[in-house]
C-alpha cells in the first residue's frame, strides 16, 4: 500500500489530521492512509500493514456502482473490538462513506470512549488531548479556507496596487513639474532688467507652461484615492490576519454578533466582487460570552457556502434577532440549494455536495462542533433551485464563562 496512492485533492489536509482515515479501493483493498491511521495500525501490529488489516476487519460490502449494493449512499457506521501489541483492550467506532471520486469508499476511525467493551470514561489527559486533536483539526480546516481565498485575495489586492502605482508615477510627474517652476520663477525674480509687468507676464506663462491649475486640482485628489487604496489593502490584510490566527483566545469573552459578521464579510465581499450582493438586517442585539475565533469561523465557512451557492447576481440575504437570553443569525441565499437526500448528511465530517477537488467536508462539520460548543443550535433549510438558510442560535451568557471585554 502506497501512502500517496489515490491520494485526494485534499490530501495534503488529511495528512495532517488527528483523527484517523483510510481510503479503500472497488475490491476493498486499503490504498491510503493518513498519518493518524500509520501511527494507530503501528499500536495493533509491529508491521504497519498488518496494523491496517486489523483496522479494516469485517469490513462491510465496499462500494458497487449499483447503489442498491455495497455501502449506502449515506455511508454506515460500527464498532470493532482490537487487542493492541501490549495487551491493551482498544475499541474503536468507524465510520464508512462512499467517496465522490467512482470507486473509492472511506473510513473514519476513532477511538470509543466508556462503552460497554471495558474502556473508562476518559481522563484528564484524554480530555486534554482531544481538545487538542480538535483544535487542530479547525485550524486545518481554516488555512484551508485561507488557502481558497488566497487567490481571489491577490485580485483584490492587486486591483487597489494597481492604481496607486498610477497615481505615484502621475505624482511623481507633477513634482518634476512643480520643482521646475519654482527654479524657474526664482530666475525669472532675479532678473531685475525686466520690468515687474513683464516679470509678471513670465511668471505666468511658465504657470501654464507647467499646467499649474491642473496641478493644483488634481493633487488633492490623486492623494486621497491612493491613501483609500492603502487603506483597502490594510483591511483586506487585517481580515485576513484576524481569520487566520492560530492563537484562538482562551476561553469565551463578551463579543459583538455584528463585529464577526462585518469583520467576515470584508473577506468574502472581496472575492465575490460586485456581482453578488449581501444584504445585512440587523437587530438590536447585546454582547455574548463567546470564542471570537470560532464564531468568525461559523460565518465563514456558511457565507463562503452560500457564496459558492449562488450565481454571479445571487442574493445573501443577513438577518439577526434576539429573545429569551439568546441571540440569532440567520443566512439565507437563493442559490441552487441542497437535495433532500443529503441534507441530513451535511454536518458530517468529509461529506461535501461540491464538485470533485472543491472542497474538504470539513467546514459544516466544525461548524457544527463549534456552535454545539457553545450552547447553541444550527438548522438547515433548503430545497433544489430555491436557495438555502441557515439558522444559527447562541446563549447570549454561558453557564461556566469568566468574560472579559474584548
Amino acid at each position: 500500500m502506497s501512502k500517496t496512492a489515490h491520494l485526494p485533492p485534499a490530501g495534503a489536509i488529511l495528512e495532517t489530521l488527528p483523527m484517523s482515515v483510510v481510503l479503500l479501493d472497488a475490491d476493498g483493498a486499503c490504498c491510503y492512509a493518513n498519518a493518524a491511521a500509520r501511527a494507530l495500525a503501528s499500536v495493533l501490529h509491529s508491521r504497519e500493514a498488518d496494523g491496517l488489516r486489523l483496522l479494516l476487519a469485517q469490513a462491510p460490502a465496499q462500494v458497487a456502482d449499483d447503489e442498491t449494493a455495497g455501502l449506502p449512499a449515506g455511508g454506515c457506521e460500527d464498532r470493532l473490538s482490537c487487542i493492541a501489541e501490549d495487551g491493551r483492550a482498544l475499541n474503536i467506532i468507524r465510520q464508512w462513506r462512499r467517496c465522490e471520486q467512482p470507486g473509492l469508499s472511506s473510513v473514519t476511525i476513532r477511538p470509543a470512549r466508556g462503552d460497554a467493551a471495558g474502556v473508562g470514561p476518559p481522563n484528564l489527559a484524554d480530555r486534554e488531548r482531544q481538545a487538542l486533536q480538535n483544535e487542530s483539526l479547525a485550524h486545518a480546516e481554516k488555512l484551508a479556507t485561507v488557502g481558497q481565498l488566497a487567490a481571489g485575495m491577490a485580485h483584490e489586492i492587486n486591483n487597489p496596487i494597481c492604481y496607486v502605482q498610477s497615481n505615484l508615477g502621475t505624482l511623481q510627474d507633477y513634482m518634476n513639474r512643480l520643482f521646475g517652476l519654482l527654479e524657474s520663477s526664482e530666475e525669472i525674480m532675479r532678473d531685475y532688467s525686466a520690468s515687474a509687468g513683464q516679470r509678471t507676464a513670465a511668471l505666468k506663462a511658465r504657470r501654464e507652461a507647467a499646467d499649474y491649475g491642473v496641478i493644483v486640482e488634481d493633487l488633492p485628489l490623486l492623494l486621497a484615492e491612493s491613501r483609500e487604496g492603502v487603506e483597502r489593502i490594510r483591511q483586506i490584510v487585517q481580515n485576513l490576519r484576524d481569520f487566520s490566527r492560530a492563537d484562538s483566545v482562551d476561553g469565551y469573552c463578551l463579543y459583538d454578533l455584528h463585529r464577526a459578521v462585518e469583520t467576515t464579510l470584508g473577506i468574502v465581499r472581496s472575492l465575490t466582487g460586485s456581482g453578488i450582493r449581501f444584504d445585512t438586517h440587523f437587530g438590536l442585539l447585546p454582547l455574548i460570552e463567546c470564542n471570537p475565533t470560532e464564531l468568525n469561523q461559523v460565518l465563514m465557512n456558511i457565507l463562503v457556502n452560500a457564496s459558492q451557492a449562488v450565481d454571479s447576481r445571487g442574493v445573501v440575504e443577513l438577518r439577526t434577532g434576539s429573545g429569551e437570553d439568546r441571540v440569532w443569525i440567520e443566512i439565507r441565499d437563493n442559490g441552487c440549494g441542497i437535495e433532500e437526500a443529503a441534507l441530513p448528511h451535511i454536518f458530517e465530517p468529509f461529506f461535501t455536495t461540491k464538485a470533485v477537488g472543491n472542497g474538504t467536508g470539513l467546514g459544516l462539520s466544525i461548524t457544527y462542533g463549534f456552535v454545539k460548543k457553545h450552547g447553541g443550535d444550527i438548522s438547515v433549510k433548503s430545497r433544489p433551485g430555491e436557495g438555502t438558510a441557515f439558522l444559527i442560535s447562541l446563549p447570549v451568557k454561558q453557564p461556566t464563562a469568566a468574560p472579559a471585554a474584548n
